[in-house]
């Protein structure tokens, strides 16, 4: 069963017929950090993760992306309204 996001020698692999709509999918490829998104109008969004804490958090315990994502989004907002 094909994956929505793979890795392979050649690099990220996606399959946007696979994605469920407004889910995120992630993928850790070298040092960087890609994030997935395909919205209501099955248009596919693509990210990369910049902040290097937030990449080295992710690579150390990966099941939690979706808390190391969250408190990202939240500390970058407060800094906003600020």
């Amino acid at each position: 069963m094909e994956k929505p996001v793979m890795i392979t020698d050649d690099g990220i692999k996606l399959n946007p017929d696979k994605m469920i709509e407004e889910e995120l999918y992630y993928c850790i490829y070298g040092d960087r950090i890609f994030l997935f998104f395909k919205d209501k109008e099955g248009i596919l969004h693509c990210y990369e993760v910049s902040d290097m804490d937030t990449i080295n958090k992710i690579k150390q315990t990966p099941d939690d992306i979706d808390e190391i994502l969250n408190n990202l989004a939240r500390d970058k907002n407060a800094h906003i309204s600020d």
